[in-house]
C-alpha cells in the first residue's frame, strides 16, 4: 500500500513568517497537533514542521510572548518526510527511526501533498496491529541520556 492511499490530503499549513498565535489558533480550530511549514502561501515547498509541543516547549515554557514569536523561531527545519509513492511500511520505519507520529508527505517538487499519521495507518489491511503497536512503543520510548549525565529532579507543580 502506498502513502498517498492513506494520508490526509491537502493539510492546513503555515509559513515561517506566520505568527505563533495564528498557528496555534489554526491547530485549535482544526483539532490538529501539527502544521507543515511551507516557503510561502504561493509556494507549498516544505521547509519545516511545527507541532503543538513545539509551541508549548519553545514558546510558552521558554517564557516568550506568543504575540512576538514567528514560526521560523520554533519550527523544525528540514523535517524527515516521505513521498506520495513510498510504501507505508517504509514510512512506518521512518516514524520509528526518528520517533515521530506524523510525517509530512511531499510530491516530486518537495511540495506538501499530505500528512501521514499513525492514526492513518491503524486498521489498514497492509499494516498489522502488531506492527502499529511496535512502532508506537519505539516512537514513545524515552530518548536516553548520555552515560554519566543525570536528569535534574522533577519539580513539583502546585496550585498557586
Amino acid at each position: 500500500m502506498k502513502v498517498h492511499e492513506v494520508m490526509t490530503k491537502n493539510p492546513a499549513f503555515c509559513c515561517p513568517s506566520s505568527s505563533v498565535v495564528r498557528a496555534a489558533t489554526t491547530m485549535q480550530q482544526l483539532n490538529i497537533g501539527v502544521l507543515p511549514v511551507v516557503l510561502d502561501p504561493t509556494n507549498p515547498r516544505l521547509v519545516g514542521m511545527v507541532t503543538d509541543r513545539d509551541l508549548c516547549l519553545h514558546v510558552v515554557a521558554g517564557g516568550k510572548d506568543p504575540a512576538d514569536i514567528w514560526i521560523s523561531e520554533c519550527m523544525t527545519a528540514d523535517p524527515i518526510c516521505c513521498a506520495v509513492g513510498d510504501d507505508v511500511r517504509y514510512a512506518l520505519e521512518l516514524m520509528e527511526e526518528h520517533q515521530v507520529r506524523r510525517l509530512p508527505v511531499v510530491n516530486g517538487r518537495h511540495e506538501v501533498a499530505g500528512i501521514l499519521s499513525l492514526g492513518d495507518l491503524v486498521g489498514k489491511w497492509s499494516i498489522t496491529s502488531v506492527e502499529i503497536a511496535e512502532a508506537l512503543r519505539t516512537i514513545c520510548e524515552p530518548v536516553r541520556e548520555p552515560v554519566g549525565e543525570t536528569a535534574e529532579p522533577m519539580e513539583m507543580i502546585t496550585a498557586a
